[in-house]
């Protein structure tokens, strides 16, 4: 693998990585990049014989079922061949564990409807979407929340 670095004064500003295949390792590599400079990462996310690369930004949670990982968007629902702990590790730091099978997206929780006997569920910005925090979790996302939104 090299490294290169061009000056371009008068064009945008630009990260290109080229590789031959795309791996975990290149995504953990994508996926800290754009940490580092506060960018978008995007995963790859299929319906039937159908791709979309989709900012992780627009995604509300992910959640196991059947063997398969969902994506969850506002207006739709999409599959990854990701498992759960390998999104935890390419995915930007607002995406935090709720429950055995589920990943959330911290940045877009609207609101919480507390249960102190069972699990809390977590309402989503913008839609009618909702999911379940099982209190194991629960502290760790207030954490999170908090986190991600006393940072801005």
């Amino acid at each position: 693998m090299r490294l290169r670095t061009e000056i371009d004064e008068n064009g945008e500003e630009e990260i290109v990585i080229r590789a031959r295949v795309c791996d975990e390792s290149l995504m953990r590599l994508q996926a800290a990049v754009a940490r580092a400079i506060g960018g978008r990462s995007e995963l790859r996310l299929t319906l039937g014989n159908n791709e979309y690369f989709v900012p992780s930004t627009e995604i509300l949670f992910f959640e196991t079922m059947e063997e398969r990982t969902a994506a969850h968007l506002p207006e739709k629902m999409l599959y990854t061949d990701y498992r759960l702990y390998e999104l935890e590790k390419i995915l930007p730091d607002s995406f935090v564990r709720v429950s055995k099978s589920c990943l959330v997206n911290s940045a877009a929780v609207l609101s919480i409807a507390r249960n102190l006997t069972g699990a809390s569920e977590l309402r989503f910005r913008g839609c009618g979407k909702k999911t379940y925090v099982s209190r194991k979790y629960y502290k760790d996302l207030i954490e999170r929340i908090e986190e991600m939104r006393l940072k801005k």
